[in-house]
């Protein structure tokens, strides 16, 4: 059986070996120590506190995606968020916004948990060069720990680490080069009351924040714990890319209080992460990028016109290039 590894156990990751599965032998490869890329979630000692600190939800509007939907609803870990959404804008009366919005249960890394059941995955593995020769593609760890050889490669890393692991000789270098990407600070707060406002989340405009969430107001999380979560845009986030959490924090507090107009209440627990490759800017809308000589190919969000969705889509069209 021809042999795959996947670089990045992120949702394109998983979706594509998914896909891939029962005609090939496939390794799922993620730094981190869990999966699901940026549908991340983080829990805290305090009591059931927890924060969907990087994609806050999905929408689903393509035929492909659509039966996946249904799917993972009866399964029970995908439900639509009916939380009152709205737009601030200082001077405007505040927009309620009824897009449809679906999450994971009970966190936004539940997704992904529950489709990697029953592959193989390797986390905690950091690859740092893939090298390609007669005999297919050999991954090397930071640790000097060689993997493969494998038949075919599949990065889903973000275009910049994946141009430094497969080198500049790959024949995407330009395309992997000219991507850019906004990063994002996002700050994580549990308060001890909840907070007196009339919606669950809102898009902000002039402010260091361009998104804020109460987190258990989504299906499947615990609405006694009033954990909210905070983005700033991007244009802050660059600003203060390379500040500390502890620097940032205290900054997007106080834009908060702006935001809803009112002193924060009692604080148990906050703290900030910093997503350096949060969302695409020039988004491509191949699919995917796939060389068919040396066996390589490339997924991700900024390869389907970004989102959640785009990165289901593009590993699904990888999957279906490599199967033929």
């Amino acid at each position: 059986m021809p042999t795959v590894a996947i670089i990045g156990a992120g949702i394109s990751g998983i979706v594509c070996a998914r896909r891939l599965t029962s005609r090939f032998d496939v390794r799922l490869f993620d730094k981190s120590r869990g999966v699901s890329g940026r549908m991340a979630t983080r829990r805290t000692g305090h009591a059931d506190a927890c924060f969907d600190h990087g994609a806050q939800y999905f929408t689903v509007r393509s035929k492909q995606v659509k039966p996946m939907l249904e799917e993972w609803i009866d399964d029970g870990i995908v439900a639509m968020w009916r939380g009152n959404v709205s737009v601030l804008r200082p001077g405007f009366k505040i927009q309620r916004e009824p897009t449809p919005r679906y999450v994971a249960m009970p966190g936004m890394n539940s997704l992904g948990k529950h489709l990697v059941r029953f592959l193989d995955v390797e986390t905690n593995t950091h690859i740092e060069k893939a090298i390609h020769s007669g005999e297919g593609w050999t991954l090397t760890t930071t640790d000097g720990v060689n993997h493969g050889p494998f038949d075919v490669l599949v990065s889903t890393a973000p275009p910049e680490q994946t141009l430094g692991i497969v080198g500049s000789k790959s024949p995407f270098t330009s395309t992997l080069a000219s991507q850019q990407f906004d990063p994002c600070w996002a700050t994580m707060i549990h308060f001890e009351q909840p907070v007196p406002v009339s919606y669950d989340a809102a898009f902000v405009h002039e402010n260091p924040l361009r998104w804020i969430c109460r987190n258990n107001s989504k299906p499947g999380r615990d609405p006694d714990q009033e954990c909210w979560v905070l983005h700033a845009s991007p244009d802050w986030s660059k600003e203060h890319l390379e500040e500390s959490p502890e620097q940032v924090t205290p900054q997007l507090l106080e834009a908060f209080s702006k935001a809803i107009e009112q002193p924060l209440g009692a604080i148990s627990h906050v703290a900030s992460h910093r997503w350096r490759y949060s969302a695409p800017v020039n988004p491509l809308e191949e699919g995917h990028l796939w060389d068919p000589k040396s066996k390589l190919g490339i997924a991700g969000d900024w390869c389907s016109g970004a989102r959640v969705e785009g990165a289901i889509l593009s590993g699904l069209s990888l999957a279906k290039k490599i199967a033929g």
